[in-house]
C-alpha cells in the first residue's frame, strides 16, 4: 500500500468493493481479494443477513479496511433487509412488510429524523461488531439528492472521511454546497468517484469489462480517486439473489487478472486505502 504524499499530485486510488455483509457469497469474494490485496476497502453492510460474518473477519483481522456502507433500500425482489434501529419510529423507512423499499423514491419524503436516527444505529452496530469504520458511504446513492448534507454531518460526528465528488456522472446541484461543508468541517474526500457499471443494455463478456476497467485505470487523474465495484464468486446463492451475477462474478476475477494488475503498475497508481485518508483527516484535525 502507498504512503499517501500528496493527494493533489500523485494518481492515488482506491480500488473499492461495495456491499460486504450482502450474502455469504459476497462476502468470500471480498474477503479473498482483500486479503490478497488485490482491492484496498470495502464498506459493510449492517443490515444484511451476513453482515455478523463480514464484521467478525474484519474484527479479527485489524488490517482489513472496512467502512460503513449506509443502507436505506433493499433492491433485491425475494431477499430483503431493513432498519436496525429497534427502539425509535421508521415508518417513512420502511414498505409495508418492514423492509427498505427497493428504490430511493421514498427519500424524499423520509423524515429526516428517522433517516439520521437509522444512519447513527448503523453506524453504532458496526463498532459495536467491533469493526474499526474508516469511512462512509452510501448504498445506491439513497441520500442524494435531498439528505446528502447528512452525509456530512455524520462524518464530522465520527471523524470519518466520506464517498463523495464535486464533480459526479450525475449532478445533483449541491455539490458546490457539500463540498463547502465538508471543507468547513474538514472532512476528506476523493476528487472523483467511478464506478464499474452496475449493469448493461447486454450482458457482456469478461473481456469487454476487462478493457473498459483498464480504459478507467489508464484515464485516472492526479488527485484520489475511488474506483467502486461489486465483486462476488459465482455461487446458486448468488444466482438465486440477483440477475446481475455474471457481473459480479467479472467483477471478482478483474483484479486478479495479471494484465490489470500490470497496468496499475506501469501507470503508476498509487493504491490507498480509506485508512490512510482516514488517518490522514484525523491528523490534520488534531
Amino acid at each position: 500500500m502507498a504512503e499517501i504524499r500528496s493527494l493533489e499530485e500523485e494518481r492515488c486510488v482506491i480500488l473499492h468493493a461495495d456491499d460486504f455483509g450482502m450474502c455469504h457469497t459476497t462476502n468470500q469474494a471480498i474477503l479473498n481479494l482483500l486479503e490478497k490485496r488485490a482491492i484496498t476497502s470495502a464498506t459493510l453492510m449492517v443490515n444484511c443477513p451476513w453482515s455478523l460474518e463480514a464484521a467478525r473477519a474484519a474484527a479479527r483481522n485489524p488490517r482489513l479496511d472496512v467502512g460503513v456502507h449506509l443502507t436505506l433500500t433493499s433492491e433485491w425482489d425475494h431477499y430483503k433487509w431493513g432498519p436496525v434501529l429497534r427502539n425509535g419510529n421508521v415508518d417513512t423507512l420502511v414498505d409495508e412488510f418492514g423492509h427498505f423499499p427497493a428504490n430511493t423514491a421514498h427519500m424524499a419524503k423520509a423524515d429526516p429524523e428517522q433517516v439520521r436516527s437509522e444512519l447513527t444505529a448503523q453506524i453504532e452496530l458496526a463498532i459495536r461488531m467491533g469493526v474499526d469504520p474508516t469511512h462512509l458511504d452510501n448504498h445506491m446513492g439513497s441520500l442524494r439528492p435531498d439528505h446528502h448534507e447528512l452525509l456530512v454531518e455524520l462524518a464530522a460526528q465520527f471523524a470519518l472521511p466520506i464517498r463523495f465528488s464535486p464533480n459526479p456522472a450525475h449532478k445533483t446541484g449541491k455539490e458546490a454546497l457539500i463540498a463547502q461543508l465538508a471543507a468547513e468541517r474538514g472532512i476528506l474526500h476523493p476528487h472523483e468517484v467511478l464506478s464499474l457499471p452496475f449493469t448493461y443494455a447486454e450482458t457482456p463478456d469478461y473481456d469487454s469489462i476487462k478493457q473498459l476497467a483498464i480504459r478507467l485505470l489508464r484515464e485516472m487523474k492526479p488527485g484520489l480517486t475511488e474506483l467502486l465495484f461489486h465483486p462476488s464468486l459465482d455461487t446458486e446463492e448468488l444466482k438465486a439473489i440477483t440477475g446481475t451475477w455474471p457481473i459480479r462474478r467479472c467483477e471478482y476475477d478483474l483484479f486478479l487478472d495479471p494484465d490489470v494488475q500490470d497496468v496499475i503498475a506501469r501507470e503508476r497508481l498509487s493504491l490507498i486505502g480509506w485508512r490512510e485518508v482516514r488517518e490522514l483527516q484525523r491528523s490534520w484535525r488534531a
